[in-house]
């Protein structure tokens, strides 16, 4: 089924507004929702991102399939969530599990509100206050469906005063289902939270999603996002720094392939004087892969003395590929320290020529050196499980030679 943009919005939104009301859910949720516009190509944030391959009807059904590969275990701690619903959970002392929490601060887009208004089963996990967990969380988020379908997981973790852990967000999706999911991570005054958003799914599916970083206290967050285009990748990332002293990294390789897609629009919001952020992401496209960078700093005026940075630089590996990357700085205070740079690039052809002239293949140059382009951030992966999964996973990206068409349904 083919819609125009402005038609496929509404019925989106039709659909979207009777599954809530079915679900009988939280009134302030769906009074958003009542008021939201779905985007169409109009849309400035969206101009990028076509959603016709929503048009099938993926939010007419609920993702119910098996897995036929689970993601395998990089930690000893495991909560599993399977088409939205929690499966199984090994957590260590000082954390706790529970399905109700904190409301989320930021929500702005209307997948983010329809997530809030249907997710029957949040899961929010707590570490506890001075607590320090040795290793990481690994939250397995996965779905599957033969035919268009969704789910909706929404996942919170809250780390109170002095508390210290690592999350590791972890993506995987099978077939058609549509993953429409939100997570919050809130942070009170001396928390140090490492996270890691790892996204692999496969090509036919769809992935939509909502992060929200809440720096309610004077914490440290650290987050690494690593994703691969599908065919349909949306990354609404927002991050609120909203107590003085507090420090937010963010770091992140996207790779698109064959005719695959990721969009990714960032915003950190500095509402409060003395903090910092550093953005630095790194983008590879191949053969038909279209991806969007959009990153923002928003420097509210009573933010003085802020000092933050946007890097994102991008490599074309093919004639066909696309990058649209877009820095932007609003800035309403004259004390800070800000910066933003981004550069769209090809690999260069003398480094490529002296690797073959050497007796490497040219595609295998191709490959050395897209790695050699991203491996500094590889390089800065804390947890060396992590490390161990994302350096096959981007060399499999960058060996993969499919003809364009082959690969994404």
């Amino acid at each position: 089924m083919s819609l125009s943009a402005s038609a496929l919005a509404q019925e989106l939104k039709t659909q979207a507004l009777a599954n809530a009301q079915t679900n009988g859910s939280a009134g302030d949720a769906l009074a958003a929702l009542e008021a939201a516009n779905f985007p169409e190509r109009k849309t400035e944030q969206w101009k990028y991102t076509s959603l016709q391959a929503l048009a099938d009807g993926h939010l007419n059904a609920t993702a119910d399939g098996e897995l036929a590969q689970p993601l395998p275990a990089l930690s000893d701690y495991v909560v599993t969530i399977n088409n939205g619903q929690l499966v199984s959970h090994n957590l260590p002392d000082g954390v706790s599990l529970s399905h109700d929490g904190p409301a989320i601060n930021g929500l702005q887009t209307p997948f983010a509100f329809y997530n809030s208004a249907v997710a029957s089963q949040p899961v929010v996990l707590t570490v506890a206050a001075n607590t320090r967990i040795e290793q990481p969380i690994h939250v397995q988020i996965q779905s599957a469906s033969d035919a268009p379908a969704h789910c909706n997981p929404r996942l919170v973790v809250v780390l109170n005063q002095g508390a210290e852990a690592a999350v590791i967000e972890h993506y995987h999706a099978e077939g058609q289902a549509l993953t429409n999911a939100v997570t919050a991570l809130i942070t009170a005054d001396n928390a140090q939270l490492t996270h890691y958003r790892l996204q692999g799914e496969q090509a036919s599916s769809l992935h939509i999603g909502t992060l929200i970083i809440d720096q309610q206290g004077v914490s440290k967050v650290d987050s690494y996002q690593l994703m691969t285009g599908n065919r349909l990748r949306r990354n609404d990332v927002r991050a609120l720094v909203s107590k003085s002293g507090a420090e937010l990294n963010m770091k992140g390789i996207f790779v698109v392939r064959d005719k695959s897609h990721v969009d990714n629009q960032l915003c950190v919001e500095h509402s409060v004087p003395n903090c910092e952020s550093d953005q630095n992401f790194k983008g590879l496209a191949g053969e038909s892969g279209k991806a969007v960078f959009n990153g923002r700093i928003h420097i509210h005026p009573g933010a003085s003395g802020t000092n933050a940075e946007l890097s994102n630089k991008n490599l074309l590996l093919n004639p066909g590929a696309e990058i649209n990357t877009k820095p932007e700085l609003e800035i309403y205070n004259d004390d800070v320290k800000c910066a933003h740079g981004t550069t769209v690039g090809q690999l260069d052809a003398m480094q490529q020529f002296y690797l073959q002239s050497r007796g490497i293949p040219a595609a295998e140059a191709k490959r050395m050196l897209s790695l050699g382009f991203v491996n500094e951030l590889l390089m800065t992966l804390p947890h060396e499980k992590v490390a161990e999964w994302a350096t096959p996973w981007l060399e499999a990206e960058l060996a993969h030679t499919t003809p364009a068409g082959d690969r994404a349904a």
